[in-house]
């Protein structure tokens, strides 16, 4: 009797240490498969906007689950603190590009998995007030309070203070500039056929 059950659990260890390596092997099959796509921007450069709306956005939606997505918004500028020891950020398109730059650093914190609809849609407009109409609606009262707060407060400007320090250390001089799986593109053509090289799924 203590035979057969020390077969079944035995039995059942083996089959779950078999259950446990397939589930490891099709998740990293998954993983092996996407791309992952770094982008620096700048919330009021064209170039960007132009990039964000007609290709990445795009791609992302007739193609979802493909590409890691990673944006960075922050641009030329500078991030320094005051006497006071407050941040205070410089960026290329004026203290409206900073704005916008918070708020898309905060939807980025605040929704690390699910963040570049909101991003892209901040992308690019004229300052906060036409963000908040446009972009924000359709949250909940409490988080579009929990957005504005953060970009109007030192909250969003540390965000943007470690956006700056990013796109600093990888030496960003144009914008905007990308990196496919590390390595720097050119863009010298599209973003998909670039994305669709290193994956079997497109």
């Amino acid at each position: 009797m203590h035979t057969y059950h020390n077969k079944k659990k035995l039995l059942s260890s083996i089959t779950k240490i078999i259950l446990f390596i397939i589930i490891t092997l099709f998740f990293g099959l998954i993983e092996a498969q996407r791309v992952n796509v770094t982008l620096f921007t700048e919330s009021q450069c064209p170039f960007c906007t132009r990039l964000l709306r007609e290709q990445m956005w795009q791609f992302h939606i007739r193609r979802p689950g493909i590409m890691n997505l990673q944006i960075i918004p922050f641009g030329k500028g500078n991030c320094e603190f005051t006497r006071d020891r407050r941040l205070i950020c410089k960026c290329m398109h004026g203290p409206t590009e900073c704005d916008l730059n918070r708020l898309q650093n905060c939807a980025i914190s605040y929704f690390p998995k699910r963040h570049i609809g909101l991003v892209i849609c901040i992308q690019g407009l004229k300052n906060l007030e036409e963000a908040y109409q446009r972009c924000l609606s359709r949250l909940s009262p409490r988080t579009q309070f929990r957005l504005k707060q953060c970009a109007q407060t030192q909250t969003g400007e540390v965000l943007n203070y470690y956006s700056m320090l990013n796109t600093h250390r990888a030496g960003i001089r144009i914008w905007p500039t990308a990196y496919i799986n590390g390595y720097f593109f050119d863009r010298s053509y599209p973003m998909e056929t670039k994305i669709c090289e290193h994956t079997d799924w497109c």
